[in-house]
C-alpha cells in the first residue's frame, strides 16, 4: 500500500511538471504569405496578343507610310485617299515600358523591346528587324558545328564480287573506314579488310585476307532492326590486294571489286 501511494504522488508531480513546461512554451508565430511582384518584362497571354496585333499593324502602317512617302496615298485604282492613322498602341503599354530604364529598352529582345522602344520615339523599323532576326537565325542555323559520331564512318563490307577478271573472287565480310565527303562519295584511305573467297586452281576454293582501297556513293538510308532509318547504304568501288601482294598460281597483283556497305546514318539537318 505504502509502494503503491509513493508511485501515485511520483506520477501526478511528473504530469504537473509536464504541463507546466508544455505551458511555458511559445505559440508558433502566424506565417505570412510573401507574393513576388511579377517582372517587368513578363506578359500575360491577353498582353502579349494585344501586343502581337499591334506590332503587325504598325508593321503594316510602316510600309504603308514608305509607299506614298512626302507625297499622296493612292488607292489601288489610282485614286488619292486619306493616310492611315498611325494604329494605337494597347493601353497599358506606356505604362510599362516607363517602368524600364532606357539601357533595358534598347537591349529588351522580343516584341515588348520593339513596343517600348517605338514609344520612346526610336527609329524603328519592324520589317527589317524582321528581316534581321531571320537572317540571324539562319546564319546562326549555318554555322552551327554539326558534329558526326566516329561510327558514321565505319563501314561493313558485304556481297562484293570482282567487275573484270577471269577468275572470280567473292567478298564474304569487310570493314572499311571512310576518310573524306565529297558530296554523295566518301573515299577511304586506311586501307579496309576484307575475307575473299578464290579458286585455288584445282578447281576448289580457298579463303583469303585482302586490303581495299577505293570509294564508296551513298545511295540511301534504310531500317535495319529499328523503328526507323538508321543506316545509309553505300555501293563501293574499290581496288583489292590479297596479303603476300600475289596470288597463288593465278600471277597477278590488285584486282578491281565492287559490293555493298552499311554504315550508321548521320544526323542531317
Amino acid at each position: 500500500m505504502r509502494c503503491s501511494r509513493t508511485l501515485a504522488c511520483c506520477s501526478s508531480l511528473l504530469l504537473g511538471f509536464a504541463a507546466a513546461a508544455h505551458a511555458q512554451q511559445p505559440g508558433l508565430l502566424p506565417s505570412t504569405r510573401i507574393v513576388l511582384p511579377p517582372s517587368a518584362t513578363e506578359l500575360t497571354p491577353q498582353q502579349g496578343r494585344e501586343l502581337h496585333d499591334w506590332l503587325a499593324a504598325m508593321q503594316k502602317w510602316q510600309r504603308f507610310e514608305k509607299r506614298w512617302n512626302n507625297e499622296p496615298a493612292h488607292s489601288p485604282f489610282g485614286r488619292i485617299t486619306a493616310r492611315r492613322p498611325e494604329p494605337a498602341a494597347p493601353d497599358w503599354l506606356n505604362s510599362r515600358c516607363r517602368t524600364l530604364s532606357g539601357a533595358v529598352v534598347n537591349e529588351l529582345a522580343g516584341p515588348l523591346g520593339q513596343a517600348c522602344r517605338i514609344e520612346a520615339g526610336f527609329d524603328v523599323d519592324l520589317q527589317a528587324e524582321a528581316i534581321r532576326a531571320t537572317t540571324l537565325a539562319a546564319r546562326a542555323d549555318h554555322e552551327k558545328v554539326e558534329k558526326d559520331s566516329f561510327l558514321s564512318r565505319i563501314h561493313l563490307d558485304g556481297l562484293w564480287s570482282t567487275t573484270s577478271t577471269e577468275a572470280r573472287f567473292y567478298g564474304l565480310v569487310g570493314s572499311h573506314i571512310s576518310l573524306v565527303d565529297v558530296g554523295r562519295v566518301q573515299f577511304f584511305g586506311p586501307p579496309g579488310v576484307i575475307l575473299l573467297t578464290i579458286p585455288d586452281g584445282t578447281g576448289s576454293r580457298q579463303i583469303r585476307v585482302g586490303y581495299t582501297w577505293g570509294m564508296s556513293v551513298r545511295l540511301a538510308d534504310v531500317r535495319v532492326f529499328a523503328p526507323s532509318r538508321n543506316l545509309t547504304l553505300f555501293f563501293s568501288m574499290t581496288k583489292c590486294w590479297l596479303v603476300g601482294s600475289r596470288m597463288d598460281g593465278l600471277n597477278m597483283g590488285g584486282f578491281d571489286i565492287a559490293g555493298f556497305s552499311l554504315a550508321p546514318r548521320r544526323k542531317r539537318h
